[in-house]
């Protein structure tokens, strides 16, 4: 299948050696969008007000205080606290309705649905993240166009089945994906490769971290690392996705 642009990050990404390249792909799109949101973003209305309503989320704060950047962070969380102000301030007659509020056998206080209605509201604000919302909806697009490939790029299925797997979460993103994008035999059969390689890395990437645990006990002290040393990171990114390491902020 000739390359497209749109093929490109996929084909890349599954050229390095890695335990999940969707990881990869990810980790890419969230740099690039905390950039956007602290740098071009600032001089963008539309984006503004849709980021003062929804904010983002509590790692995506991170990755944005980690930037030099400080003052468009504090633009960014001023207006955004305005806003958050403005959604909270709307339960200023209830609240004050409950002060000196005295319930009794027939008579409720009301504060249980007005507690309610107020936890329901600080779930949506903790909920909007910019940046996540971006990321998901081009990973749905990578997803598609990996699915995509897979059914139709021989060279792709083959590369496909070297890599080492993917992590539970892009796994599950996959599967979910998977009917939709292809036909039901060419899902069927994704189904069953992707079971198959998943369970192969697994076993591998357990036989490291269980290596890596008896290299702790004196009987093994002279066994050899092979590729457990570093079993550890591997295992969680395996299992829960790409982390950073205290090593990359040095």
């Amino acid at each position: 299948m000739k390359e497209q642009i749109y093929t490109i990050p996929v084909n890349e990404a599954y050229d390095t050696d890695c335990e999940c390249p969707l990881c990869l792909l990810e980790g890419k799109l969230e740099t690039e969008a905390v950039d956007y949101a602290l740098g071009a973003a600032m001089m963008e209305p539309d984006y503004r007000i849709e980021s003062n309503d929804k904010g983002y989320c509590n790692k995506h704060y991170k990755e944005m205080f980690a930037r030099q950047n400080k003052l468009s962070l504090a633009l960014v969380l001023d207006t955004h606290l305005e806003e958050i102000r403005k959604k909270l301030g709307k339960f200023e007659k209830q609240a004050k309705s409950l002060e000196g509020a005295k319930g009794g056998l027939f008579k409720k206080s009301g504060a249980a649905e007005i507690a309610a209605k107020m936890a329901e509201e600080h779930k949506k604000i903790e909920d909007g993240c910019m940046v996540c919302q971006k990321v998901n909806k081009t990973m749905e697009r990578y997803i598609d166009v990996l699915l995509y490939m897979w059914a139709n790029d021989d060279a792709f299925k083959a590369k496909f089945e070297r890599s080492k797997g993917v992590c539970l979460k892009h796994s599950r993103m996959l599967l979910e994906n998977c009917e939709k994008s292809l036909k039901d035999a060419q899902a069927a059969a994704f189904v069953a490769a992707l079971y198959k390689k998943q369970m192969a890395e697994l076993k591998r990437i357990q036989d490291d971290i269980h290596k890596f645990t008896l290299k702790f006990d004196y009987r093994h002290k002279d066994m050899e690392w092979g590729t457990a040393q570093d079993a550890p990171i591997r295992t969680i990114e395996k299992i829960s996705g790409y982390i950073h390491t205290p090593e990359e902020n040095n």
